[in-house]
């Protein structure tokens, strides 16, 4: 079926800042591509068939993209668990409630759509390398319609602490006894088994439409022969991204600084890592020669701001990062401020959270409206390694588009029209303005309702679930890391705690 979809305002791509703007426009689309983009009336005489999509009274624009999300389908607190400093979260985790894998994933996807996310880049933890596992994530996704990127978060070492073997160290003889088997595994077994888990993947679903990209959880996370065995292999296949949690707490710069004499991230440098298909998830704590060095090779960074703060991690200098060049991108990780998944909430909260102070009133112009919508749009598509086909509404890119509703925007009761609709959008849109999604040019929102599934009967499937609770397995592990959360605690406790300057000034003890 062939579409004119039409808006009142279009924004085309965010890159080109407030020349991206057009009135009165539509967007002309055959199959799943974009085919024209030009004045209403002239390609409504262009294209008598189509069929029209818009009352002429919305904001036409590019589908938002959550470039780093684990895909709980629920949120750590719908599920249970309570928000604190990460590595005390982590510990915690074991306690929330898992989603069967179709259904957390089918929710996943009813949670980004209806918000105005087309797509998403699932980043699946717990070493989990059961292919018939992931195929039914797929499935989840699929059934509701999200584009989507995936990669499978694990860890060959360190799966408790960022230092599990001198950590066992401290653990009284009936802890080692529980945790002997998670910490002295098999290395080469795991990684063997990982690299032919993904080949199947790879083999097997990766194509134009849906990615399989490569997720090593953490630097600390991963032996070093490991990474440089991942960045061989996402070379060979024509430098598919690798996102990686880096430097996200600053207990993570102490390990670093501990057992390498330099940042995490100088690290990677030095393992050959640091390259334009680099994505660093979070990077709090990264200092200004890292700064540089993203910079210099062209890297990326996913930017999690409310997760940031939720989890007591800071706020990333995305100002600088901006400034330096850095591809900077949206990531709502599971753990939005509205607890929602709602990407405008997000990119206000980053609108708002970097907007710095300082004396000289000349200096440190902020991000713009357009800046922020780069970030959910074509800086996220290339990190999900869609980069060139997603993010902006142009001739020959794929049709994942939106139609937002503009009247609790601009007329309740009214906004000066001197405030162009970038800038309103970021000050004032939510998801629940989200009125028409399309992915692929395929119509899955529309009216604010989805076309082809019952969210009640879905929602329902949720609620039978999570009666029965956290299954024996599971229970039992967040029992093991309850008893090791006081130990790790201790741990840290013991380990150097170096000056931290702050690249934002937010306030002054003196």
């Amino acid at each position: 079926m062939n579409f004119l979809v039409r808006g009142k305002y279009v924004i085309t791509d965010p890159k080109m800042g407030k020349k991206s703007i057009l009135y009165d426009s539509a967007a002309y689309i055959k199959e799943n591509k974009i085919i024209e983009i030009d004045d209403y009336t002239l390609l409504k005489e262009k294209y008598p068939n189509a069929v029209i999509k818009g009352n002429g009274k919305q904001l036409l624009m590019p589908g938002l993209i959550d470039g780093h999300s684990h895909g709980a389908g629920l949120s750590p607190f719908q599920r249970g668990v309570h928000y604190d400093f990460l590595e005390n979260f982590l510990m915690n985790s074991a306690n929330g409630i898992v989603l069967k894998p179709q259904l957390k994933a089918t929710m996943c996807a009813i949670r980004h759509l209806r918000n105005g996310c087309t797509t998403l880049h699932c980043i699946q933890g717990g070493n989990q390398l059961d292919a018939e596992y992931v195929e039914k994530i797929f499935q989840g996704y699929e059934k509701v319609g999200i584009r989507f990127a995936y990669s499978s978060g694990v860890r060959d070492l360190n799966s408790i602490t960022y230092d599990d073997a001198a950590f066992y160290q401290t653990l009284p003889p009936e802890l080692k006894q529980l945790v002997k088997p998670i910490i002295f595994n098999d290395k080469e077994a795991f990684i063997k088994a990982y690299f032919e888990h993904f080949e199947y993947l790879y083999n097997h679903y990766n194509s134009e439409d849906r990615k399989i990209i490569f997720g090593p959880l953490w630097v600390q996370g991963s032996a070093d022969k490991f990474l440089q065995q991942i960045k061989t292999k996402a070379d060979e296949l024509g430098k598919i991204s690798i996102h990686l949690h880096t430097l996200q707490t600053p207990i993570q710069k102490v390990f670093g600084l501990k057992k390498y004499g330099k940042s995490l991230l100088a690290h990677l440098d030095d393992l050959g890592l640091v390259d334009n298909n680099l994505v660093l998830g979070h990077a709090v704590f990264i200092n200004q020669s890292d700064i540089d060095l993203l910079a210099a090779k062209h890297a990326s960074n996913t930017h999690h701001a409310s997760c940031n703060l939720v989890v007591r991690n800071g706020i990333a200098p995305v100002y600088f990062l901006h400034q330096a060049g850095v591809n900077v991108a949206l990531g709502i990780d599971d753990k939005g401020i509205n607890d929602d998944e709602d990407p405008f909430m997000e990119m206000r909260m980053i609108y708002y959270l970097h907007r710095i102070a300082g004396f000289d009133l000349t200096k440190t112009p902020p991000l713009s409206s357009f800046d922020i919508l780069q970030m959910a749009t074509i800086n996220a598509a290339r990190v999900c390694h869609f980069e060139g086909t997603i993010g902006a509404l142009k001739p020959g890119m794929k049709a994942d588009l939106l139609l937002v509703d503009l009247d609790r925007i601009m007329e309740s009761p009214w906004v000066s029209p001197g405030i162009n609709i970038a800038d309103l959008l970021i000050c004032r849109g939510k998801g629940t303005d989200v009125n028409t999604v399309m992915v692929n040019g395929n119509i899955i929102l529309e009216n604010h309702r989805f076309c082809h599934i019952d969210v009640d009967s879905i929602y329902e499937e949720v609620r039978e679930q999570v009666k029965k609770g956290i299954d024996p397995k599971q229970k039992e592990l967040a029992e093991i890391m309850q008893k090791l959360k006081p130990y790790s605690q201790s741990f840290y406790k013991r380990w150097p705690t170096p000056e931290l300057v702050p690249f934002y000034k937010m306030n002054s003890r003196k």
